[in-house]
């Protein structure tokens, strides 16, 4: 995680993620790239994110190989659960804001 002035002169947070087939990883953090999504609460509330009146446990089974990451919404679930990891370490809970891009081969935003 890095902070850095943008062109308005506001002080942005740049956080590198790496989408891996088998782990998701931050500067600081690493953890399984499996998502199972519920529609209810589930009775176990670790590694939990709630998207969408959606829950999804993170990090519990390994996601299959897909060579096209975008074809469904869980890398993008990933993508904010490695978010909030990386936040939760520097003790924020809290992000306004949040613009998440695709770099290197790809290009875009998430979902173009």
């Amino acid at each position: 995680m890095r902070m850095m002035k943008n062109n308005n002169n506001e002080t942005v947070m740049v956080i590198g993620i790496d989408h891996g087939y088998g782990n998701m990883k931050t500067a600081t953090r690493c953890f399984s790239s499996g998502v199972v999504r519920y529609d209810k609460e589930p009775i176990f509330q670790n590694n939990l994110l709630v998207y969408n009146g959606i829950y999804y446990q993170i990090g519990e089974e390994h996601k299959e190989f897909c060579a096209e990451k975008t074809q469904d919404e869980d890398y993008y679930v990933l993508t904010l659960a490695a978010i909030a990891r990386e936040l939760d370490g520097k003790g924020m809970n809290r992000a306004k804001g949040i613009l998440v891009e695709r770099t290197g081969n790809s290009g875009g935003r998430f979902g173009d």
